[in-house]
């Protein structure tokens, strides 16, 4: 079993860093098209969005954002638009995704 493991491991590892990486770019083009403003930290691994007078650190590789100043956890940069007063999907959208 360890031998399973090791060799299906480095695969199961590059798999995830490929959906985070894919994560952080379609999550940044959501948020434009929601017109929500935000501001890329640590090459895109961290976004600062300021909306509806809050502050959100926001994750896209994982999903997770917290609001500043209280104790709001969630993940999903569609309920994060949704919170922020955007519409989602973006207007002229029927699929709800973005596509570059």
């Amino acid at each position: 079993m360890g031998d399973y493991w090791r060799d299906v491991k480095p695969a199961l590892e590059e798999d995830s860093q490929r959906k985070r990486a894919g994560n952080r770019d379609a999550s940044a083009r959501n948020l434009t098209a929601a017109g929500i403003p935000f501001e890329a930290k640590n090459g895109g691994a961290h976004l600062v969005v300021s909306a509806a007078d809050l502050i959100v650190d926001f994750w896209p590789g994982t999903g997770l954002w917290v609001v500043r100043g209280t104790g709001e956890r969630r993940r999903g940069v569609r309920h994060l638009i949704k919170r922020l007063g955007g519409q989602w999907p973006p207007q002229g959208k029927s699929d709800g995704e973005i596509h570059p």
